[in-house]
């Protein structure tokens, strides 16, 4: 794999990034995510951002599998002939005609093609000028590599980052030094990728989704290292996919998605209780979670999702709400440390604070919901493990999985047997190892 490094990269990072404004438009739901809505509708919503003083737009043929990037291209073309808007979109998806209709990966009457990965130098050019036909543009403010990373594509994440890194990296290189976009970089959904990415190569900006919210502050030693490395940082998913969209007295978050699948009854009880506290100042829940995480020096935007005027009217009433000092005090203070890492070969994590079903839990590729109580002085699997796997603790084995777990799942005497040695003291691992 071949590495980049740059400083002029690293100082063209702040100046591109830095032009955007500090809320934009997500558009996955003019691509009929989770939902149909008609032509007419998804143009009424880019008329009302742009009437709300909305520029920034970020889109991807994922999106409706090229919906989303059809449909703002068709009205910004009448909004904004001029150009003014700034765009960000992605590429590592090429789209393939299909026969295939209902709701496909989330989206529901696409448009009749099917996403395949794609991240070579050639699939990334292919992607982009598909792209700029649909959004009818001849460049793009930003341009991201999508949904590389571990959690997307398991046991293909090698092969895929090797693509990107050989291939697709220096085509969007040249393709921001050709004036055809004017940033590059990455929307993922986990932290683990962003870290490798930045040991190999400079990027201009990371879109990061849902891994710095309210619910969620797991991603708050990447955005450190992105601001020491003047990387900026877009963060999407400030609603964590919609539980924190509306205040529970509206609607019950129990109905709503988080990371894209339901809550858990833990989930909705936290947020029922954020809301309180956001109420004690005043403030409505949404509001506070699309302003908090601008408060990290290295964001430069934060990303709604819109679908209808009326959630955009509702994105301007947030945008204008004052949030009062006291409440951030209250909203930032850390929570206790729960899981400790014993040693760096270990495949389990210790339980230092009481866990309750529910909690986020933060492991090794970014954060899960723990699925049980666990006590403290009990084992949390880091990774998902395999029935027959060895369980490695001090770095060491101390028995082995009767049962496969997930990450996150308590590792005990139920789904494991000590059939490697009779005791796991540091002490008596230590004598092992010496």
């Amino acid at each position: 794999m071949m590495e980049h490094v740059g400083a002029d990269a690293r100082a063209r990072s702040g100046r591109d990034a830095a032009r955007l404004p500090p809320f934009g438009m997500g558009t996955a739901a003019i691509g009929n995510l989770y939902r149909a809505i008609d032509d007419a509708t998804a143009e009424a919503t880019v008329t009302a951002a742009i009437d709300a003083g909305l520029r920034y737009f970020d889109t991807a043929p994922h999106y409706g599998f090229g919906l989303a990037e059809r449909r703002l291209g068709a009205a910004l073309a009448r909004l904004d002939p001029a150009g003014e808007c700034a765009i960000s979109t992605k590429v590592g998806r090429l789209l393939e005609p299909t026969e295939a209709t209902g709701e496909r990966h989330g989206f529901v009457d696409a448009d009749p093609f099917e996403p395949v990965f794609d991240y070579s130098a050639d699939g990334i050019r292919r992607s982009f000028d598909a792209s700029l036909t649909r959004l009818r543009r001849d460049r793009v403010e930003v341009l991201l590599a999508h949904d590389l990373g571990t959690l997307t594509h398991g046991e293909d994440h090698a092969r895929h980052l090797r693509d990107f890194l050989d291939g697709g990296y220096a085509a969007m290189v040249a393709l921001r030094e050709a004036g055809a976009v004017g940033a590059i970089g990455i929307g993922v959904n986990e932290i683990a990728v962003c870290e490798e990415l930045l040991d190999h190569v400079a990027l201009d900006v990371i879109l990061l989704a849902g891994r710095y919210t309210l619910l969620d502050r797991s991603a708050v030693a990447l955005l450190d290292r992105c601001a020491e490395q003047g990387v900026r940082v877009i963060i999407g998913g400030a609603y964590n996919s919609g539980i924190l969209a509306r205040d529970p007295a509206e609607a019950d978050p129990a109905q709503s998605h988080y990371d894209y699948a339901a809550p858990s009854p833990a989930l909705v009880a936290r947020t029922r209780s954020l809301a309180k506290t956001c109420a004690t100042a005043g403030v409505p829940l949404p509001a506070a979670a699309l302003h908090f995480p601008l408060r990290h020096p290295a964001v430069a935007c934060v990303l709604a999702g819109l679908g209808d005027p009326g959630e955009v009217a509702d994105m301007r009433t947030r945008i204008d709400t004052p949030i009062p000092a006291a409440l951030w005090e209250t909203l930032e203070r850390p929570a206790p440390q729960q899981l400790i890492l014993l040693h760096p070969e270990d495949n389990v994590l210790i339980c230092v604070a009481p866990i309750q079903a529910g909690d986020i839990l933060t492991v090794s590729g970014g954060t899960i919901p723990a699925r049980e109580g666990v006590t403290v002085g009990h084992k949390i699997a880091r990774y998902p493990l395999a029935a027959g796997e060895k369980v490695i603790k001090y770095g060491a084995p101390i028995g082995s999985m009767t049962d496969a777990a997930v990450a996150g799942q308590w590792v005990h005497m139920h789904n494991m047997k000590s059939d490697y040695i009779a005791s796991h003291t540091r002490s008596t691992v230590t004598e092992q190892r010496a």
